[in-house]
């Protein structure tokens, strides 16, 4: 998938991505992002439409898919290290599913979103080093404020926020 240049939230996704994403608080919630990609030539303009927000369950737990830890000095903040307050994973079963339905309703996985119930809705330390495929990522604070970035494969690129807007339309 080609970087986008905007990114629309379909009819009520947005508020479907907030509320959901914040009733795992105090525990970061997670999700994934269903839509579609469009090319305009006319205006030079590559848009992400997000037309289907699918809740994950966060299954985070020590050594989960034996990843690395950023050493303690990384850390952004002081909540413990095996704490799903600042943690999240996808149960990789999920995410077949997820694809499954997208595939058989013409949609694709644009990428995951998650919250950041105590902090920023910035990808962190871990979000950077974890992130394995290039993508959206978005990322709502406790104040339910949302942030789009895409991240990119290579490890070295630092993540890009892209703008994004509600499309209040219900196609």
């Amino acid at each position: 998938m080609q970087k986008p240049t905007v990114i629309e939230f379909h009819a009520n996704c947005l508020k479907v991505l907030q509320k959901t994403l914040l009733a795992a608080s105090p525990n970061e919630g997670c999700a994934l992002i269903l839509g579609e990609s469009k090319n305009s030539e006319s205006v030079k303009r590559k848009t992400c439409i997000i037309k289907l927000i699918w809740p994950c369950c966060n299954i985070w737990q020590p050594s989960i898919f034996n990843l690395k830890e950023p050493s303690t000095s990384q850390l952004e903040n002081d909540l413990t290290k095996t704490s799903k307050q600042i943690r999240f994973a996808l149960d990789p079963r999920e995410q077949i599913v997820a694809q499954r339905w997208a595939r058989t309703n013409n949609l694709s996985i644009l990428g995951s979103a998650h919250s950041h119930p105590q902090g920023e809705a910035v990808p962190s330390l871990l979000d950077e080093s974890w992130n394995f495929s290039e993508g959206l990522m978005a990322i709502v604070d406790g104040r339910g404020m949302v942030r789009t970035w895409w991240m990119a494969k290579t490890k070295n690129l630092k993540p890009e926020e892209i703008a994004h807007c509600e499309n209040t339309v219900s196609k």
